[in-house]
């Protein structure tokens, strides 16, 4: 016990020091505690190189400052960035705790669909504009707006975007096997803007709260079984496997996900057998889906339109949970929602707390 509470004060204390390692030309990389999809390395005169989540290398370069002695492969950026456009709605939340958010420019969702009250002000004012949404890009809005860069995902028609010269950077902050991992890119965030202490600093917090939630989850004699996924309309169902951020999330919340076995990565379609094969005897069902959106006010409609779910122990026992609106738009709360979910598992440990993130279905 006295060595893991010396090992977790020794974390604590690295947390709050800017950690960095020489690389080969003489710069130095970012050490980064969980993310695994970027790298930020700093160069001479203020300086980087950053790598996005497609392996792509991006100099950015202080404004002002002479191109000369630059590679000519590398696209560059001027920092720090004063007009950003976003693909995913995870990103604004990021800025905002980077106090960045005012420079966003345009975003890919519409107002009526953001939980962003700042995000929803500003498209109703026009000083933010709506790209489209649902995949759909208006590239003549978009090359009007002439972002210093574009946040997208790995899916994006990267060719169009080089055709009209948008500078952009490929952010899979999902794909990270750890919440924390997912947390931690507003590091690469903080680069484009000169904010590394901030996002450090941010990020120690964050990092203290799951610490001081898992000992208190270190009591815990039995973990409850957790099936996490949804069924869409046609059958398919999205559920997380083994090694994503998802499995590990529950872990350290105290549970036990009943997919964790499932081979590959992340988020895939699973069968309808192994849905239930895995999922019929589970203590508490999360459906990972704003549900009452869609219509669904209760386990009785739920099973209504999915009547698989009748013979499932945690339906059956009303121990059925779904996102809040604003889930997604919450990642900066990645240490909230890990103790809403703690509370879910374990609420005799946190007496009175009350899920944030999470809407549990009445019956009926």
């Amino acid at each position: 016990m006295v060595l893991r509470k010396r090992f977790s004060q020794c974390v604590l204390i690295a947390l709050f020091i800017f950690f960095v390692t020489s690389t080969a030309d003489g710069g130095q990389s970012l050490h980064l505690l969980y993310a695994t999809h970027f790298k930020v390395e700093y160069l001479q005169d203020g300086r980087k190189r950053v790598t996005d989540g497609a392996g792509r290398k991006l100099l950015l370069v202080p404004r002002g400052q002479e191109m000369s002695g630059l590679p000519p492969a590398s696209p560059v950026i001027r920092i720090p960035v004063k007009r950003v456009v976003t693909r995913w709605s995870t990103i604004p939340s990021l800025l905002q705790a980077l106090g960045t958010m005012g420079t966003i420019v345009g975003v890919m969702t519409r107002r009526e669909e953001s939980c962003n009250e700042q995000i929803k002000e500003w498209l109703a004012q026009g000083t933010v504009a709506s790209l489209g949404a649902h995949g759909t890009i208006d590239y003549e809005k978009l090359y009007a707006i002439n972002p210093d860069v574009f946040f997208v995902s790995r899916w994006e028609k990267t060719n169009k975007l080089n055709e009209l010269s948008i500078p952009y950077a490929v952010i899979t902050e999902y794909l990270e096997d750890h919440p924390l991992g997912r947390l931690e890119w507003i590091k690469f965030f903080a680069a484009f803007y000169n904010k590394e202490q901030e996002a450090n600093d941010f990020f120690a917090r964050a990092v203290r709260n799951v610490q001081q939630l898992s000992q208190k989850i270190e009591k815990v004699k039995k973990r409850p079984e957790i099936l996490w996924g949804f069924i869409r309309r046609g059958g398919t169902i999205y559920a997380p496997r083994g090694k994503c951020y998802v499995s590990r999330m529950i872990a350290i919340a105290g549970g036990d996900s009943v997919l964790k076995g499932l081979r590959r990565m992340g988020g895939a379609p699973i069968s309808l057998e192994q849905f239930y094969e895995h999922g019929r005897d589970a203590a508490i069902y999360i459906c990972p889906e704003p549900l009452p959106q869609y219509g669904i006010t209760s386990i009785r409609k739920l099973v209504a339109i999915h009547p698989i779910l009748a013979d499932f122990r945690s339906v059956k026992r009303g121990n059925v949970w779904c996102f809040q609106p604003w889930y997604w738009e919450s990642i900066d709360k990645t240490d909230g929602i890990i103790a809403d979910l703690a509370a879910i598992l374990h609420p005799g440990l946190f007496p009175g707390h009350k899920p944030r993130y999470f809407f549990k279905l009445p019956k009926r």
